[in-house]
Parts: C-alpha cells; sequence; structure tokens
C-alpha cells in the first residue's frame, strides 16, 4: 500500500512538471525574437508531454489531462496578467470559475482502480 502511494505521488510530481512545463514553453511564444521562441517552446513542451506520458501510468489520462488543462490555463493567464499586464474581461473569469468547478467534480468522480 506504501509503494502505490508513493507511485501516485510520484504521478502527480510528474504531472505539476509538465504543467509547469507547458507553462513555460507557451509563455515564450510572446518573444520578439522567433528563432528563441520556437526553440524554447518545442524544448519545454516535449518535456511537458515527456512528464505527461509518465503521469499516465498511474492517474486516468482523462483525469491527468484536464487537471494539465485546467491548471495550465489559469498558470497561463497568471503569467499573462502578471508579466505581460494583459487584462480578462468579465466573461472569462467566470469562465475560469465554470472550469476550476469543472475539474473538481471530474476529480471527486474518479473511479479509484
Amino acid at each position: 500500500m506504501i509503494v502505490e502511494k508513493k507511485e501516485l505521488l510520484k504521478a502527480w510530481f510528474f504531472l505539476i512538471s509538465a504543467i509547469i512545463f507547458e507553462v513555460l514553453g507557451t509563455s515564450f511564444l510572446k518573444i520578439e525574437n522567433l528563432f528563441l521562441a520556437y526553440f524554447f517552446m518545442a524544448i519545454f513542451i516535449a518535456f511537458s508531454y515527456f512528464f505527461l506520458s509518465k503521469t499516465i501510468k498511474k492517474i486516468q489520462i482523462g483525469i491527468a489531462y484536464a487537471v494539465w488543462e485546467l491548471l495550465g490555463v489559469i498558470l497561463i493567464l497568471l503569467v499573462s496578467l502578471i508579466v505581460f499586464k494583459e487584462n480578462l474581461t468579465l466573461a472569462q473569469i467566470l469562465g475560469i470559475i465554470c472550469s476550476i468547478v469543472g475539474i473538481i467534480m471530474i476529480n471527486i468522480g474518479e473511479v479509484k482502480e
């Protein structure tokens, strides 16, 4: 049982790593130098998919992908607000709230194997 919990914890670590690398890769697209932007984006997105592939060995792919996408979107929005000084509309804020509620509901309904 302890080994299984360690494996699950490792899978969640891989998922968080995948999310962070995805956010880094997407954030680089705002760089003026397109060669550097695409170069770093490709590297970080490749790492993101690598860690996502490790994640789905222990976490259901639907759950992992939903969490990956939602947290990625939220972090990208934070980067865009803080680093790039972009703004959100009320509709966008409501959409983010709905997404968070949806992911929570998906995780609550996850079938444990």
